[in-house]
């Protein structure tokens, strides 16, 4: 009984109609991940208000996630490699859950901007049973991070959006990259629910031949390092350039 009604509810998520019109289960108030959730601490709080002052330099290309985009930060060679050409501004805090995302998004994070594109990598803090009370499950995960892509378009109507699949975690095969298998399987098919998102999933990058990730470049196997966040952008510049500057994506006409 309990497959049936599981297989059930990812065929209704994956198949359901327009966002925003009968995907109420997908986004209510039932799913907490899809919920907004400002954190108290004056160091996450200070974070937000640092984004909001970089807003003024206009930027072509935002990042929206969690400490791996904030990690970014420190990459100097990236930033002239792949990021500076675009007036980028990294809005990656740490520890941030979708919930929190979906706050700063709605507090200040999109005003005044008109991004070319906009790269999304969030939700392996969703799945931590280690340092939070919660864990999401593939389905509220996924809502979550539908919820995200669902304000950006709604703040930003003419930004294209790159979402990121998940990047995977632990040094074995483990119960919490196996809810992050299942939940990049269902935003993997967001596209064909909404054109204007435009998916990648480069976790096989960082993977072994075990099925756990590769310590030489996530030494504590979940964030990248140094090496792992180059060839996270090397393998990205396609698909930002190609949005940057298709001017067939730029004539088309947010609904």
């Amino acid at each position: 009984m309990y497959k049936t009604l599981f297989f059930l509810t990812v065929l209704l998520l994956l198949n359901g109609c327009s966002p925003g019109k009968n995907d109420a289960a997908f986004t209510s108030g039932k799913n907490p991940a899809a919920q907004a959730m400002k954190k108290s601490s004056k160091w996450w709080n200070g974070m937000h208000r640092e984004i909001i002052g970089k807003l003024s330099s206009d930027p072509e290309l935002i990042l929206i996630g969690n400490s791996i985009f904030q990690s970014v930060n420190d990459a100097e060679e990236i930033w002239k490699k792949h990021l500076d050409q675009y007036r980028t501004v990294n809005m990656g805090i740490s520890g941030d859950r979708t919930e929190n995302v979906i706050w700063r998004l709605q507090h200040g994070a999109l005003e005044n901007i008109d991004p070319r594109v906009a790269v999304i990598l969030i939700g392996t803090n969703n799945v931590d049973g280690n340092h939070y009370l919660t864990i999401s499950t593939p389905e509220e995960l996924a809502g979550g991070i539908w919820r995200i892509c669902e304000i950006v378009q709604e703040k930003l109507p003419g930004t294209r959006i790159l979402l990121m699949g998940i990047l995977p975690y632990g040094k074995r095969p483990n119960f919490r990259n196996n809810i992050i298998k299942a939940t990049n399987r269902l935003i993997s098919r967001f596209p064909e629910r909404d054109p204007d998102i435009h998916y990648t999933d480069i976790g096989y990058l960082y993977q072994n031949d075990n099925g756990g990730v590769k310590k030489e470049l996530m030494p504590d196997f979940l964030h990248p390092d140094a090496e792992g966040l180059m060839m996270m952008f090397d393998a990205l510049e396609k698909d930002i350039s190609r949005l940057m500057d298709d001017k067939d994506l730029a004539d088309q006409t947010k609904y």
